[in-house]
């Protein structure tokens, strides 16, 4: 019974078969009491079947194969417990893990010259760099098992390549290629029976027909391969073609199907533990709940996604640190090995000159300390002393700009007291006038006229025009450049405007009626070609 379970093995080695298997598998690994390369074949072939339906499960079984192998001595049965571990690890994402464990296998294979052990693991690595969208890498990898396999005459394992490369294909936009290889791979798995392989090209025929848009052939060839999956137990398998599927439905608004597609695979995903199927799944429902306008379950998916895929990325940096942690430990250690003999000799031989070599270094080192504290400290104060200086220059200028505006605002107020005073007093002369005599009132009439005419002088303009030149360089210029009608008063009307002098402030500066200086206002906008609605004091500022 034991000798033709052992043919079963070796026959089943490079085919997942029905799950059915397991049970008769794990009754035999109760039964079996010996720690031989027998043993290591149950565990080994247990973890191959398990790893469509708990990779979790198949690493475990794999370690245990791997464990025993290497206490026995077991190369062949450490090649193949390496292959279990490695495709486990893929199917549930965990890609690093994957990789080291299938070269490890790689390598054993080579050692023992087993061509077929070879050739899956070279299929096996391919998928993982799909997986990580490295193409070019897959292909050669794929390329290298297919000689492989067809030196072999391995003509399931070879049909079960052309699928992966149709997969490659697929995703470069290259169909018909991806169709040839299909076709292939579907006509030896229809001639050998191999359901594992039926459903898988099934699958991607559901990609390849759902990438020309023929949406209906898609979903139906994805529910073949849905069919096939539930009947062999394959339940990565089964997650992938329900994600697949959604992806279609969500494409063509089927929003309650590509739900229930999702709902299903997230029960398979959760089983298997697999973070990259519940990534990829978290991601689709949070696309069908934001389009149903179902916000919170949005968010909640899109969290669940986030953390799936931080889990993903975390798992292979700690799996890289560790690695090159390893990897730094041993040539650490063999660096200081060197290093203590290196130093022996040298310190049998060379012993003063070395520490002749370390004092100058020093030296040397302390001089180059000092001369760049000196140099770095100079420039500091060199800087510090130009900032100094800078904001000295700069306040110093900000004073004598705030000390002109004030004057020219006390220059002005004191023109408009000026001219205030002198409008009062001719209030006062009409006033006596209008109570006195002939002979009084004459000389009230002569003062009257002589303080009229020191109301505004020409003198006065030119004072204040001369400040405000000074604090305003180039207003005069540019202002009669560009409106050259200007006249006098229209200068000192934009003059006094600019500084925000208010109408009755103006009435009292030039001796008219506030109802006179908006009329005068009015005609300067005129002259200045401004529209009603723009303000004079706005435009008068950005003159200088």
């Amino acid at each position: 019974m034991r000798c033709a379970t052992l043919v079963l093995f070796f026959l089943t080695l490079c085919q997942p078969s029905f799950a059915q298997e397991i049970d008769s598998l794990e009754s035999e690994l109760a039964r079996y009491e010996a720690e031989d390369t027998v043993k290591v074949e149950i565990l080994n072939q247990l973890g191959f079947e398990y790893w469509i339906v708990n990779p979790i499960q198949s690493i475990i079984y794999g370690q245990q194969a791997k464990a025993l192998a290497s206490v026995i001595e077991d190369d062949k049965g450490l090649a193949f417990a390496n292959r279990v571990i490695g495709v486990a690890n893929w199917a549930k994402g965990s890609y690093d893990d994957g990789l080291n464990y299938l070269l490890d296998g790689l390598e054993l294979y080579r050692s023992l010259k087993d061509t077929l052990g070879e050739a899956n693991c070279l299929m096996n690595i391919g998928l993982i760099y799909s997986d990580r969208f490295d193409y070019d890498k897959a292909l050669e990898f794929y390329f290298d098992a297919l000689k492989l396999f067809e030196l072999t005459d391995a003509e399931s394992r070879s049909a079960t390549t052309y699928t992966k490369i149709a997969t490659i294909f697929i995703n470069q936009g290259k169909l018909e290629a991806a169709d040839d290889f299909l076709r292939r791979s579907i006509k030896i798995h229809e001639r050998e029976d191999f359901q594992y392989g039926r459903m898988e090209v099934y699958n991607r025929l559901g990609l390849l027909y759902f990438s020309r848009d023929e949406y209906d052939s898609a979903l139906n060839s994805l529910n073949r391969s849905l069919t096939i999956s539930k009947a062999i137990n394959d339940v990565e398998g089964r997650t992938k073609t329900l994600l697949d599927m959604s992806n279609v439905q969500l494409e063509i608004n089927r929003l309650s199907a590509a739900e229930f597609s999702l709902e299903e695979a997230l029960l398979f995903a959760r089983e298997i533990g697999s973070h990259k199927w519940l990534k990829e799944i978290y991601d689709n429902l949070q696309v069908v709940n934001r389009r149903k306008g179902d916000l919170n379950k949005a968010i909640y998916y899109y969290d669940q996604y986030i953390q799936e895929r931080d889990s993903l990325f975390n798992e292979e940096t700690i799996n890289n640190i560790s690695r090159l942690e390893a990897q730094l430990a041993t040539v650490e250690q063999q660096r200081l090995i060197d290093a203590r003999e290196q130093r022996i000799v040298i310190l049998e031989q060379q012993t003063r000159l070395q520490q002749s070599r370390i004092v100058i270094l020093i030296i040397i080192i302390f001089l180059i300390a000092v001369i760049a504290f000196l140099f770095i400290k100079g420039r500091q104060a060199i800087s510090k002393r130009r900032e100094e200086v800078a904001n000295q220059i700069a306040e110093k200028a900000k004073q004598e700009v705030e000390f002109k505006n004030r004057e020219l605002s006390s220059y002005t107020v004191n023109f408009v007291r000026k001219n205030r005073l002198f409008e009062e007093l001719i209030e006062l002369i009409q006033g006596i006038k209008k109570r006195s005599s002939s002979d009084v009132n004459k000389d009230l009439i002569s003062i009257e006229k002589m303080v009229k005419k020191h109301i505004q002088v020409d003198q006065d303009w030119e004072d204040f025009k001369l400040r405000f030149e000074n604090l305003h360089q180039g207003f005069f210029d540019k202002l009669h450049e560009k409106f050259p009608s200007l006249t006098n008063n229209d200068l000192r009307l934009s003059v006094l405007v600019k500084m925000n002098f208010s109408i009755k402030e103006l009435s009292e500066m030039f001796g008219i009626s506030p109802e006179s200086v908006k009329t005068a206002r009015y005609r300067l906008k005129k002259k200045l070609n401004l529209p009603s609605e723009q303000n004079l004091n706005d435009f008068l500022n950005e003159i200088a």
